[in-house]
């Protein structure tokens, strides 16, 4: 564990913050301002927000979401680092739910700009997250933002929002599901653009991937089945999460099971939960045979 992912030290009893007073104090001079005079500190104070970690990577922060994320970056996808970092000059990969950006510049880096990335993120907030996150890191010639859902069909569809903010997540496509496939009543919608991957790459002429890294919160089958034809011509990796609700829950074996009759055998699982302990989270990486 860095520096920077430190778990915060709790307040003493009875006492105060300090950051959280200085906060008050400064909010309070600046209602006073001008709206223009506001404006410039928003500005001023936005450029500054970043968070410099130990591997050289910058995130640009607006948000208590996005820095939670970025401190917690390095133990959470260790082993997809790992895969990462065996990616060669003439891989393509897709990272489909790439939220803010952590994965897709940690490729970028890793491979010095070679290994094309287009990272998907659908979400308007967190998508201007990942833009910013580019930008910052120098990486605009190597990954290619887009804000498009996949799916397993083509269209404006609503995207029901767990909560609002940049770097959020557990949102849902289509239907009001949550990553256990249960309804969750939303806390916003917003209508976003859904393709089949197959449709995308034919009408944008996107290089087939080599890689692929999936993380749409219990919607992998939905993106599986709209990039059938994708997964078949270009025999690449898929590295995907998969949540099993319950011991029966049949949705990670019906991935399985799909990607199967496409030529994938599964040969690497990691646990992100003791066995036995529901919901029971995976990372399954599947190749090609």
């Amino acid at each position: 564990m860095t520096g920077d992912q430190a778990p915060d030290k709790p307040a003493r009893p009875g006492s105060r913050d300090k950051g959280e007073a200085d906060v008050e104090r400064v909010l309070a001079a600046a209602r006073a301002l001008p709206l223009k005079a506001r404006l410039r500190l928003l500005d001023s104070l936005k450029a500054e927000s970043v968070l410099r970690q130990d591997d050289g990577l910058v995130f640009s922060l607006e948000s208590v979401a996005e820095f939670k994320r970025a401190r917690k970056r390095a133990a959470a996808n260790a082993d997809i680092e790992q895969w990462i970092a065996g990616f060669v000059a003439s891989d393509v990969l897709y990272d489909v739910g790439a939220n803010t950006g952590a994965l897709s510049l940690r490729t970028a880096q890793l491979h010095a700009g070679r290994v094309p990335v287009f990272a998907f993120e659908p979400a308007f907030d967190t998508h201007a997250a990942l833009v910013r996150n580019i930008l910052q890191n120098g990486y605009g010639n190597t990954i290619t933002p887009l804000q498009v859902a996949l799916l397993d069909e083509t269209g404006v569809r609503p995207m029901h929002r767990s909560s609002l903010g940049a770097g959020t997540a557990l949102h849902a496509v289509g239907e009001a599901l949550d990553y256990v496939r249960q309804p969750f009543t939303a806390a916003a919608v917003e209508r976003v653009v859904a393709f089949r991957l197959d449709d995308l790459v034919r009408v944008l002429g996107l290089p087939l991937p080599t890689r692929l890294k999936l993380d749409v919160d219990g919607f992998e089958h939905k993106v599986l089945a709209g990039a059938a034809g994708v997964l078949a011509a270009a025999r690449c990796e898929v590295y995907t999460e998969l949540v099993e609700a319950l011991p029966d829950d049949p949705h990670p074996r019906e991935v399985e099971r799909f990607l199967a009759g496409l030529g994938y055998s599964r040969v690497r699982v990691v646990e992100h939960r003791p066995p036995g302990v529901y919901p029971l989270i995976v990372d399954a990486l599947f190749v090609h045979r």
